[in-house]
């Protein structure tokens, strides 16, 4: 998959050569049908792989002079925020975004108006109500960073909100499970710890000291529309204290080989107008929903750090949000 990725690269890098358009589109024309029919070619043994070799075929495709480049971002930058960020979300669906280069990037990123960059996280960041992802996550709490990450399966629905959450075996807490229902007990979460305390299960109050002994979250932050709803409020935050709701600083960074982008927020303070001093956002330029997300405090410490995987969208049944449920270990 590196290699055909690199060749995308080098379609890309083809077409900028003075003098040689002509040969270049040729050139380009073959290696994309070489990797095309490399791609069709592997799709029937590839399994699970397949899709990774459809992407980089999709990378020749969206290949693209300067001068359409420019073109394209200046076209880009003419739009309204909301056309901006329904633009975005498509080059993303579409596979052209991870085809730029990071200066490419960078000058579309540089052409979204601030309302732009609120609006993707507002209407089209996260479009599902409904979806089961994994999640890291490590937290500061009561001024203690933890010393592993938990590693939970979350199953959302944000409308009416309702909550599954199982702690992983390769987490400090394997073993816990909570359930949540705003429909039947707005103001309590059911669950039991891991261990053999598992075997008792029990309400608390939803936002009493039990339930976030272990978080600074309450359960009803557990969806990935909390980060659009935190985006949003501190948008707001920034337009009253004169300032935009861009980002502070965005960048390319590779993070154990994977190229992320990186939106970054510096606020004049952290909390209550802001929900930290320091937030960024991680994509991985396949998908539109964040794969991560950092915080820091005024004094630089780490307030918190998640990365979400495998987010899968789901039609939820009666049993889902149920204790009942055989798959569960309610008692």
């Amino acid at each position: 998959m590196d290699n055909l990725l690199r060749a995308g690269s080098t379609c890309s890098s083809l077409l900028v050569r003075p003098g040689f358009v002509a040969a270049a589109a040729a050139v380009l024309l073959l290696l994309c049908l070489l990797i095309s029919r490399g791609a069709l070619a592997q799709s029937a043994t590839a399994g699970p792989l397949a899709p990774a070799v459809a992407d980089a075929s999709v990378a020749c495709t969206h290949a693209a002079t300067p001068d359409s480049a420019s073109t394209d971002i200046e076209q880009f930058r003419g739009l309204t925020p909301d056309q901006q960020a329904t633009s975005l979300r498509m080059r993303i669906e579409n596979h052209s975004l991870l085809s730029l280069s990071d200066a490419q990037i960078l000058s579309l990123m540089d052409a979204m108006k601030p309302e732009a960059f609120v609006e993707y996280a507002r209407s089209d960041m996260v479009l599902d109500n409904a979806y089961e992802y994994g999640m890291f996550r490590q937290e500061r709490v009561a001024g203690r960073w933890s010393d592993r990450p938990d590693h939970m399966l979350i199953r959302y629905q944000d409308n009416p909100r309702k909550v599954y959450a199982k702690w992983l075996p390769d987490g400090p807490h394997a073993g816990q499970e909570i359930l949540y229902d705003e429909t039947t007990d707005p103001d309590s979460v059911y669950g039991h710890v891991g261990g053999l305390l598992r075997l008792v299960s029990g309400k608390v109050a939803v936002d009493g000291p039990f339930a976030r002994a272990q978080s600074r979250h309450s359960v009803r932050d557990l969806g990935l529309q909390f980060i659009a709803r935190t985006v949003d409020h501190d948008a707001s935050s920034f337009r009253e204290e004169g300032l935009t709701a861009r980002p502070t600083r965005i960048e390319l960074i590779n993070v154990q080989g994977a190229r992320l982008l990186a939106w970054t927020w510096v606020a004049p303070s952290g909390p209550p107008a802001h929900y930290a001093q320091r937030v960024r956002l991680l994509f991985d330029l396949q998908h539109p929903w964040p794969v991560g997300e950092v915080a820091w405090d005024e004094r630089g410490r780490l307030v918190e750090r998640i990365r979400f995987e495998a987010v899968v969208p789901r039609h939820w049944n009666g049993s889902t949000f149920d204790p009942r449920n055989p798959d569960y270990g309610f008692h």
